[in-house]
Formats: structure tokens, C-alpha cells, sequence
């Protein structure tokens, strides 16, 4: 007897090529498959009925996932009580019913996925006067065209991206088209787009940005409705979706349903601009293939302007996700889109950028990247982009990833994509150098060899993250650098939490993913606090800008440990891995020790806790290459205007496994607002010092001042702000000889 389907397959196989001599019975086996087949259609069937009447009973409108048969659907473990653009973060295969989510990690089958939604009902997420949540936002065709007019329309931008003389990116007209690059305006003092018409026309007091558009796979026949074998199949999904194949003409067909991506019944926003003034590829098919799910809205000349439209993510898109046809086996993945549109021009291999951050991998893109075979990972080629790279490696795989290093060894080669091909090098050369990352446990010398030639002729490279709030900090600190351990101690009430606060939220902005702990002050005064110095004033006199400044806020990658007290050290450092893997955390925060360690341990037995929990703190920097900062507090029999590296609570282990011990306290009397950062241990180059800073009530932050008794002898390096596209693209074309110059003029202002 053969129960087995495919043993069933392999019989009649054999039945076809002559082992069975009677028809009859090739007959009856074909019969056989047939009706297996049928079987398995019902099947499906059944389960996409039932998927449909469940979603439509917890009025849930699912999206389309970044794989063909995928839904978006909302998590029933952590979704309840959370807005509707935070609820949608399972995964819900329409094949199988398996689902996995995101964000709290919760998998199983699709009788799973009922119990637990039934026993934690998360309805209350939907408006009590909508009957179903309201449809998916929805770009008009003739707007993202307009979008790629203005780009053409505009002389300057426009020829900075396709031009062929210094300082210009050399990307060719039609590559831009197909990514569908466009130009549109923004007034810098509105709080987010929401006025299309303006986006596309712009007023007096707008400046002009770049809008990338982020692609997703449009619908399938499930959400419209027709729920069939067919929609359900992953094999047949090709009528569905549309015979997309690679090549370069295939890729323009598919740029045309990336515009075309809505029908004119569909169209919620169009603005008054008619569908019938855009010029699509006669080629393409009424049925889209891929949609526009968000706009990527960056200023040229301003470097911190980066707006989304709309706001909330509500379905996942990735820039270029409509350049890879169902065929593609190999990806191109890059932290900028420039870069992207760069590495598919040379090499015509499909390129995508990362969602969120040149250095953030999120499970949402993962899971888009399942399918191919290869991924070129060509990030930014620093010391910040070389780390973000092995971490993203090691995600998806080092067995299918090779890193891509655009300068080959060179420190003053191009330090991107679009960087090197403005500078006239070969791309697919680059791309043929890229080379696999070794087992992190056994190395040789040869795999050290030319990361110790960079360090020892390049040491300002290595330097970490550093404050653009405290630039005297880093000719001391030298910046925040991965795999380190940092001890932050001072007297109860100097502002440890509001330096360490102000830091991270310094280096978010550079976009360092952060991970808080806050064992002592709960999150949302941490998170009010931290607002208030993002925008460097106390929001509660101002109430009309806290919508604002909210959104900037949940813009950067910072995240918050539930945890609050007394905690188990093993607890911390589970949910601590996690973070690591789902969100790239780079900076982990714990505030503070004493108050994470209450409880765990008494008497002298509290020592030995701590100090076990020091060395895994210390062992998981190490492994997991993250810099951690750790709060703790003075001992009480020590005054702390004598505070020393021997102060710190609890025994010499604490700052004998840290690679960096500071101490803040008080300058002057106990009413004085001025403060000293007094670094006590830098394993990193030994430099020590101290750096004086004055509270601002207003802004809720510190300010960096000369030292109170040594004016004139203060010397305070300038801050290496944030650059704009413009100001990057200039920087990055002048000559060797004047960036020699450069840094010797600045080695000398440096020197503390």
C-alpha cells in the first residue's frame, strides 16, 4: 500500500514509462492523482474560507504580506489594547494557516491562531462606530508621475543625479524611472505631508526633497474576495500576480504596476489630478502587480528633514521590492536608495534599501528575503556600516551572504555604491570582491591582517559613534563603540539619568538602535523626558507640538525594556538578546544596577549577584558586539566631591570587567547646575579627562561649557553634524589633498 502522496506520484511515474504494461491500471492511478489533487483544492479551500470568515468576524482588514501568499493580519497574543497601526504584526501563511509575528515572536498553526484570539479579544482596537476598519491608503497614479516630473523638471537636482562631471552620481535617466525616484516639496515647519496637492507643487515656504516610493505586492484574489485553490496555491500564484521574469524589459513592466498601482474606483486620494494624463507602458496588463504602500520624503540642502507619507507603515514596502521578479535568485541589499538605484544600474542584479536606517534589518524584510539564494550586503564602508553588515549576515544567513566593501582596502576609496560610481569605478568588479564572513570563533592572521593596517593608519576611522551635543566628550570618549561596557556612576540626584538620556537620544539620531531599561523611572516619563529634549523644550507649555514632536520621536530606533525593579538578570538578558536579533539593537541602557539587582540577593551573598551579573553583562557586549551602558550608584561611605574609580557600589569586579568607567558629579556647591563628566577608565586608548556641562531647565538637557576656572584653556572640538544629500555628495568629491589638509587642521584643534 502507498498512503503516501508522493509515493503515490512516483507509482504513476512508473506506470508512464512502461513498468506496467496495462492501461487499465496507468488509467486508475491517473484517476487516483486526480482525485488527490481535488482533495487537497478542497482543502485549501476550506481553509481559505474559513481564514476569510474569521478575519471577517473579528472585522480585521487583512494586507498583503511581502511574500505571495502572506497576510498581514493582527497578532492575537500582543496585539489587543494597541492601536490599529501597531496591531497588524503577524504573519498568516494562506497556504498552510501558520502565522508568525514580528513583534512578540508567537507562532503556530491556524487553530492556534483562533484559541488564542478568542481568548484575548482584540476587537477594541477598531472604532465602535466602523463597522471594518477603513481601507488601505491608496496613491493616485497621476500623482507619483507628477512626482517623477518634477525631478526631470528640476535642473539642478536633476543633473547632480544624472550628470557626468565632478561631483555628480552619473545614474542613468531610465534607472531612476524604474525606481520610480520623483521630486517633491515640503514645508519644514508643517508636522508631517499631509496635503498631496502641496507635496506635488510646493509653495513659498517649501524646499525641495527627493521621494522614494517603497513597494509592496499590490492584492492577491484572497483579500479581493475570490477565494479559490488558486489563491491559495503558492504554485499558481503566477496568474495572480503576473508572469514577471527578469530582465531589463521585464523590470520596466513591472515599474509600470508600481504607477499604475490603483484602479480609478480605488483612488481615495487623487488630489483633482486626472489618471488619464499619465503615459504607462502600453505592454503592461490592467491587473497590477505591485503598489505604492509609502513615500520616503528626504530634503536635498536639509539634512534632517525625512518625512513618511503616509505616517504609519500600515502594510511593509521596501524601496526597489518591485525590481525583483518571481525568478531573481540573487539581491542587492544597501542602506541608502541612491545606492540601491547605483548597484542595479552597473551590475543588473536587483537592489533594495533597507526600510529603516542604513543599519537596521527589521523581520519584516527578512521574511522578504527568503526566497533568494544570494544577498550582496553593500553597506556603507565604515566602521559603523562593516559591524551593521556582519550583524545583518548573520540574520539571513552567512551561508547565502557575501559583503560587498566598497573602498577594497583603500581608506580613502568611495564609501558607497553611488559614491563609487561618481567616482568612475567599476561596480561589478566591487561586486566580484565580496567576500563571505568567516566563523566569528576561528580566525588567523591573514583574516585580521588588513583590519589591523586600517586601524593602525587610520585611528580616527575606528573611533565610535560619537555626541553631537558633547564634542569636547569625544576627544576623550572617542565615541560609542560596539562590543565595549560602559559604567556611568555618580552621588543619588546629580542627573545620571538625564546625561545618559540626552546621549543615547544624541546617538539614535546618528542611528545607533538603542534598547532602554529603565528599572527606576517608569518608561513613560523616561519617554517624556527624552521628548522633551529631542525637542529641546518642556513640551507642557507648548500642547499643539506634542503630536509633532511624538511623531519625530517614534521615528528613531529606540525601544523600552517592561520591566521595572527588582528583575532577574536572566529575564533581562533573554528579552536583551531578542531586541539584538529583531530590532539590530547597537546601545543597550540599563538604569540602574542597584535597583535591577533589589531583591535578587541579600546580604553578602548581593556582591556575588552583582558581580555575576556585571560579567554576563560584560560577556554578552562581547558576543552579541553591542555597547552596554550600565548605571550605578556611589558607595555611601565616600563623599562624593572625592569620588573615584574605587567609589563605585559594590566590589572591584564592577570596573575591573568595564572597558569604561565615568563619574559625574556636582562642580561647586550643591545648588550649582554646573556638572563634570570625569572619565576614570578608557581601555580604548587610555585618554582620560573631564568635561564640564551646565543643566538647561528649560530644555530638560546639559550644554557642554569651558571649564569654569580655565576659560581660555577650554578647547572644544567642532561637532561633525548631520549632512544633507547635497552637502554629503560635495563633501564626498573633494580631492585628496584638500581632505588631507582638512585633517590636519582638526588633528590640532582636536588635542585635548
Amino acid at each position: 500500500m502507498l498512503s503516501d502522496p508522493e509515493a503515490r506520484v512516483d507509482e504513476h511515474h512508473h506506470h508512464c514509462t512502461g513498468k506496467y504494461s496495462s492501461d487499465d491500471s496507468g488509467c486508475s492511478h491517473t484517476e487516483a492523482n486526480s482525485t488527490h489533487e481535488s482533495t487537497q483544492s478542497a482543502t485549501r479551500y476550506d481553509l481559505g474560507r474559513s481564514i476569510r470568515e474569521f478575519l471577517d468576524s473579528t472585522r480585521q482588514r487583512a494586507r498583503a504580506g511581502l511574500k505571495p501568499d502572506e497576510l498581514v493580519v493582527k497578532c492575537p497574543m500582543c496585539s489587543p489594547g494597541k492601536p490599529r497601526r501597531l496591531a497588524y504584526s503577524a504573519h498568516l501563511s494562506t497556504s498552510t494557516g501558520a502565522f508568525v509575528c514580528t513583534n512578540c515572536f508567537e507562532q503556530g498553526s491556524w487553530e492556534k491562531y483562533q484559541e488564542l484570539a478568542k481568548r484575548r479579544i482584540f476587537q477594541n482596537t477598531i472604532p465602535k462606530c466602523q463597522a471594518t476598519e477603513p481601507p488601505p491608503f491608496e496613491f493616485a497614479r497621476a500623482m507619483l508621475h507628477q512626482l517623477q516630473t518634477n525631478l526631470i523638471a528640476h535642473e539642478e537636482i536633476y543633473t547632480a543625479l544624472t550628470g557626468h562631471d565632478k561631483g555628480q552620481l552619473k545614474l542613468k535617466p531610465e534607472v531612476l524611472a524604474q525606481y520610480g525616484v520623483g521630486l517633491g516639496f515640503v514645508n519644514t515647519e508643517a508636522p508631517e505631508i499631509d496635503d498631496m496637492q502641496a507635496l506635488m507643487e510646493g509653495s513659498d515656504y517649501s524646499v525641495p526633497c527627493l521621494v522614494f516610493p517603497r513597494t509592496a505586492y499590490r492584492t492577491n484574489s484572497f483579500i479581493e474576495g475570490n477565494v479559490n485553490a488558486e489563491s491559495t496555491d503558492p504554485s499558481s500564484l503566477g496568474t495572480v500576480l503576473g508572469p514577471v521574469r527578469g530582465g531589463r524589459k521585464a523590470k520596466n513592466r513591472a515599474l509600470s504596476s508600481m504607477l499604475k498601482d490603483t484602479q480609478e474606483e480605488d483612488v481615495q486620494l487623487n488630489n483633482g489630478a486626472s489618471s488619464s494624463s499619465f503615459s504607462a507602458d502600453p505592454t503592461d496588463s490592467s491587473g497590477s502587480i505591485y503598489r505604492t504602500v509609502q513615500l520616503k520624503v528626504v530634503g536635498w540642502n536639509t539634512a534632517d528633514l525625512e518625512m513618511y507619507v503616509p505616517v504609519d507603515e500600515a502594510q511593509p514596502g521596501l524601496f526597489g521590492f518591485h525590481m525583483a521578479g518571481s525568478d531573481m535568485t540573487d539581491i542587492i541589499l544597501t542602506g541608502h536608495e541612491l545606492d540601491a538605484v547605483a548597484a542595479f544600474q552597473e551590475t543588473g542584479i536587483p537592489a533594495m534599501s533597507l526600510p529603516k536606517g542604513p543599519y537596521q534589518l527589521p523581520l519584516d524584510t527578512m521574511r522578504a528575503l527568503e526566497r533568494f539564494e544570494r544577498v550582496y550586503v553593500w553597506l556603507d564602508d565604515d566602521h559603523q556600516g562593516a559591524e551593521a553588515a556582519k550583524l545583518i549576515t548573520r540574520k539571513l544567513g552567512v551561508d547565502r551572504c557575501l559583503i560587498v566593501h566598497s573602498k577594497r582596502g583603500n581608506p580613502q576609496g568611495p564609501k558607497s555604491a553611488s559614491i563609487a560610481l561618481a567616482r568612475g569605478h567599476d561596480l561589478v568588479s566591487v561586486l566580484e570582491s565580496s567576500q563571505p564572513v568567516q566563523h566569528d570563533k576561528v580566525l588567523d592572521f591573514s583574516a585580521l591582517r588588513e583590519a589591523v593596517k586600517f586601524e593602525v593608519t587610520n585611528p580616527d576611522l575606528i573611533r565610535g559613534v560619537e555626541s553631537t551635543d558633547f564634542p569636547g566628550w569625544n576627544s576623550i570618549y572617542k565615541g560609542l563603540r560596539p562590543g565595549e561596557l560602559t559604567i556611568l556612576s555618580g552621588p543619588t540626584g546629580c542627573g545620571k539619568t538625564t546625561v545618559i538620556s540626552q546621549m543615547s537620544l544624541d546617538f539614535c539620531k546618528s542611528g545607533v538602535s538603542t534598547l532602554w531599561g529603565s528599572f527606576e523611572i517608569p518608561n513613560v516619563r523616561l519617554a517624556t523626558r527624552m521628548m522633551g529634549q529631542l525637542a529641546k523644550k518642556d513640551l507642557s507649555k507648548s500642547p499643539l507640538e506634542i503630536d509633532y514632536w511624538s511623531r519625530k520621536f517614534e521615528q528613531l530606533p529606540i525601544y523600552f525594556l517592561k520591566f521595572h525593579g527588582s528583575t532577574n538578570p536572566d529575564t533581562v538578558l533573554e528579552t536583551m538578546r531578542h531586541a539584538v536579533y529583531a530590532y539590530d539593537v547597537k546601545h543597550i541602557v540599563i538604569d540602574n544596577l542597584q535597583f535591577m539587582m533589589s531583591m535578587q540577593a541579600k546580604g553578602i551573598d548581593k556582591y556575588d549577584a552583582q558581580d555575576a551579573a556585571i560579567a554576563t553583562f560584560r560577556q554578552f557586549a562581547t558576543d552579541e558586539n553591542v555597547h552596554i551602558t550600565v548605571v550605578a550608584h556611589l558607595r555611601k561611605d565616600q563623599p562624593s566631591a572625592d569620588a573615584d574609580i574605587n567609589s563605585v557600589f559594590g566590589s572591584a569586579k564592577v570596573t575591573q570587567e568595564a572597558d569604561n568607567v565615568v563619574i559625574l558629579k556636582r562642580h561647586g556647591n550643591s545648588e550649582s547646575k554646573v556638572r563634570c563628566l570625569n572619565v576614570l577608565k578608557n581601555r580604548f586608548d587610555g585618554a582620560l579627562g573631564k568635561v564640564y556641562m551646565s543643566f538647561e531647565k528649560e530644555a530638560m538637557a546639559f550644554k557642554e561649557i569651558p571649564p569654569p576656572r580655565k576659560r581660555q584653556a577650554a578647547k572644544i572640538v567642532k561637532s561633525a553634524g548631520k549632512l544633507s544629500i547635497a552637502d554629503r555628495l560635495l563633501a564626498e568629491m573633494e580631492s585628496t589633498n584638500m581632505l588631507d589638509h582638512e585633517s590636519e587642521e582638526g588633528s590640532g584643534s582636536s588635542t585635548t
